[in-house]
C-alpha cells in the first residue's frame, strides 16, 4: 500500500494498515528485495469465480515460470490451487497459508499442538501442508520440501540454536 490521500478511482481503504488510504500495489521481488515487476490494483474485476491472489501471482511470475524456480508468498496469496498451477509450470511454491483456504486437510487444521511439535501431510501431487507450534500455530505449504527439522541459530543471540521445520526455516 502506497499512502495517498488525493482523488483517484482505485483508492483503497484498509483499516488494519498504518496508512489506511492509498494505492494498492502487488510486487514481485527477488531474495534481496529488489522489485522486478508490479501491478497496480484497480478494483474488483467483474468476472465471477476468479481468484485475485492466484491471478496476481501467475501474472507477475509469468516470465519466471517453467525454469524450476521457487516462489515464496505470504498467507494472502498461498493456496493449494496456486500450488497445483505452479507445479504444472515446473515452479515450486513455499509460504504460510490461512487455515480457511480450500483444499487443506481438516485433521491438520484441527490438531492441537504443544510448543515445538509439528504435524504434516503430503498429497499425491507433492504438496506438503504442515502445522508447527512455536509461540503460535504456524500453517505452511510447500511443494519443494519434505518433512524434517533443521537446526537454526537465533537472530538476536547467535549462540542459541533451535529446531525448526525445514519449510519454516527457509520461509524465514
Amino acid at each position: 500500500m502506497v499512502a495517498f490521500r488525493g482523488r483517484i478511482v482505485f483508492m483503497q481503504y484498509i483499516p488494519g494498515k498504518k496508512h489506511k488510504y492509498g494505492i494498492k500495489l502487488f510486487k514481485i521481488c527477488d531474495e534481496n528485495g529488489y522489485v522486478h515487476d508490479l501491478i497496480v490494483y484497480e478494483g474488483k474485476k467483474t468476472t465471477p469465480g476468479q481468484n485475485l491472489s492466484k491471478d496476481v501471482v501467475m501474472n507477475l511470475s509469468e516470465k519466471y515460470l517453467d525454469a524450476g524456480r521457487s516462489i515464496v508468498t505470504d498467507n494472502f496469496y498461498t493456496s493449494v490451487d496456486l500450488a497445483k498451477s505452479l507445479l504444472n509450470r515446473s515452479t515450486h511454491l513455499l509460504g504460510t497459508v490461512r487455515k480457511n483456504r480450500r483444499g487443506l486437510p481438516k485433521d491438520i487444521i484441527s490438531t492441537k499442538l504443544h510448543k515445538g511439535e509439528m504435524i504434516a501431510k503430503e498429497n499425491d501431487d507433492g504438496i506438503l501442508v504442515l502445522k508447527w507450534k512455536d509461540k503460535r500455530d504456524v500453517l505452511a505449504l510447500s511443494t519443494k520440501h519434505s518433512v524434517g527439522f533443521v537446526t537454526v541459530r537465533s537472530k538476536r543471540n547467535r549462540r542459541k540454536t533451535a529446531l525448526k521445520p525445514s519449510v519454516i526455516a527457509e520461509y524465514n
